[in-house]
């Protein structure tokens, strides 16, 4: 080895060196990473770190949801590490999501040296700015080196890309780190690696002052008949003036699960209810953070004309509705600074006697309906699911299913689901991100396309550290476009539909995975009241998306 390719091992180590002490420092602890060369220092750097605990994960694209689903559950920044080339253009769904959601993730990709550049280098594009919009930030790192300059420089780059992934908009960055060969030094090569001062997990942006916050809520007066509609991360707990106000609860906001006297669930029938509809006449909504998907809920509010209030603490645009709308970035435990007052006699009253008559009437019609119908499913889940367990609920009829039928709750278990992009793309590498390291049982519903455009994640199986439970909704083909005009066109099947010939046994069998092909409500509840201690466990029920779709139109129907 020459002198030059001596001191470029050297310096190349010394990074991988300080770059998995700066995220440990940061109090990162997780790294998923998939293989390649380019990516030796970084891998090596991190695998040495005692502090770090390093999975590998084969597909790219599965690996970034896996660091999405584990970021989500932990609320920490989770490292991810690719080489160079389109290695990372297979994180992009996994970016987007984690964009929109608002999660933090720490995306490390190695990358070839300038002089390799736009040259037809093998393995390389070009990798600055990849992901747009979609980061936080971007960051280049300087060319490994021994020269305390440089690195000064790659440690000010991590203690900022922190910052920006922690900060109040959370979300995820892009660090891309150029490294000449050779990679890492020859065996029995010893560097005599320096002492560092250790970074600090310091966010980059402050909480907003409240007085700039208040601004938008000055001119509002106390309404008398207030409406919260509040998103998915709402808290469980509130002021005390909220427990006087209806709450109308999106799927997976955390209020579904805790003992509140004003939540309302059964809002999607209590809207399609002229009748209710005519009795209830909001003068405020209060939104708190992004709003529901439901069609239902949303023409109700852009029809009542009455002004909304938008609380977002990241200061994203979360309000797609026209009318009167203002918006502030209060925290949610600020929220006893907007006017309100006690609404007028009998306000909350009305909301909680409707939700309650239609409730019984849901678990009437419940009684009645065969465990083999989707809907029933959501609901046997709602009933048996372990306190303090977590739930992952695929997009399309899985989370409606959740929404309309999900049975209110006070066992604290916390629901999840993709709602930065809605996409379905990622759904079972999110869930086993959930699952890992997690000291409590995890279960995802899912329809079979989610499952299945998914499914490289299973390659993950003998690496989890945790319990993921999959009831695998199998109704041939995408049910939510049983729900729209194109239902009766010939080419519905072949080209909404998609129906797939798989057979999960033998796909589950080829991971090592347990498989069930459940033929009992019964054996149903009895899984999910005892979950494996370890592993996955695919359960797998085949039902009827037409039969389902009338199933739910005759469900929603219930009035007060």
């Amino acid at each position: 080895m020459t002198s030059s390719s001596k001191q470029t091992a050297e310096a190349n180590y010394l990074w991988g060196h300080l770059i998995a002490q700066g995220l440990a420092d940061l109090g990162i602890t997780t790294v998923f990473f998939s293989p390649g060369s380019r990516s030796t220092p970084l891998i090596i750097g991190c695998e040495k770190e005692q502090k770090l605990s390093c999975f590998p994960v084969l597909d790219e694209r599965s690996a970034a949801f896996l660091a999405l689903g584990h970021a989500k559950r932990t609320r920490l920044p989770v490292a991810l590490i690719c080489t160079s080339g389109s290695a990372l253009t297979h994180w992009f769904p996994a970016v987007t999501e984690a964009s929109y959601s608002g999660i933090p993730l720490f995306l490390l990709s190695a990358d070839r040296p300038p002089e390799l550049q736009e040259c037809g280098a093998g393995q390389t594009i070009n990798q600055s700015e990849l992901f747009g919009s979609f980061v936080r930030g971007f960051h280049q790192a300087p060319v490994p080196s021994l020269e305390k300059e440089a690195i000064s420089e790659l440690q000010g780059i991590l203690q900022t890309a922190y910052s920006q992934s922690t900060g109040r908009a959370a979300g995820p960055v892009h660090l891309n780190f150029s490294f000449r060969e050779p990679l890492w030094p020859t065996d029995g090569f010893a560097l005599n690696l320096p002492d560092f001062p250790p970074l600090s997990p310091s966010p980059l942006s402050e909480q907003p002052k409240l007085r700039e916050c208040l601004d938008a809520v000055k001119s509002i007066k106390p309404p008398s008949r207030p409406v919260v509609i509040a998103g998915l991360n709402t808290p469980s707990s509130l002021p005390q003036v909220f427990k006087e106000i209806p709450i109308l609860c999106d799927s997976l906001c955390a209020l579904r699960e805790a003992d509140h006297p004003a939540r309302i669930l059964r809002f999607e029938n209590l809207l399609r209810c002229p009748e209710f509809c005519k009795s209830v006449s909001p003068d405020q909504f209060i939104l708190l953070g992004s709003l529901p998907t439901s069609k239902t809920l949303r023409t109700w509010i852009e029809e009542s004309g009455a002004p909304r209030l938008v609380v977002e603490p990241s200061g994203r645009k979360v309000d797609p509705l026209c009318g009167t709308s203002q918006s502030t970035t209060l925290n949610f435990d600020q929220l006893d600074n907007i006017p309100l007052a006690s609404p007028e006699q009998d306000w909350l009253e009305t909301w909680i006697h409707a939700e309650q008559s239609v409730e019984k009437k849901l678990s009437q019609a419940f009684l009645e309906i065969p465990w083999i119908h989707e809907p029933k499913i959501a609901r046997i889940l709602s009933e048996y699911l372990p306190a303090g367990s977590q739930l992952y609920c695929a997009n399309s009829m899985p989370i409606r299913d959740l929404e309309w039928f999900w049975q209110p709750g006070k066992q604290m278990r916390k629901l999840w689901g993709a709602r930065g992009v809605n996409g379905i793309d990622g759904t079972l590498g999110t869930a086993l991100g959930l699952a890992h390291q997690s000291d409590q049982p995890t279960y995802l519903l899912t329809g079979e396309l989610a499952f299945l455009h998914d499914s490289n994640a299973l390659l993950f199986a003998s690496e989890l550290i945790g319990s993921l439970t999959i009831i695998l909704i199998n109704n041939q083909g995408g049910g939510i476009f049983e729900n729209l005009p194109v239902a009766n066109l010939p080419e519905f099947e072949k080209c909404f539909a998609t129906p797939q010939s798989c057979d999960f046994a033998k796909l589950c069998s080829a991971h090592a995975v347990e498989y069930l092909h459940n033929e009992g409500e019964k054996e149903l509840i009895a899984h999910i009241i005892n979950p494996p201690r370890q592993g996955i466990r695919v359960i797998e029920i085949r039902t009827d998306r037409k039969a389902d779709r009338e199933v739910r139109q005759r469900l929603l129907s219930l009035t007060p």
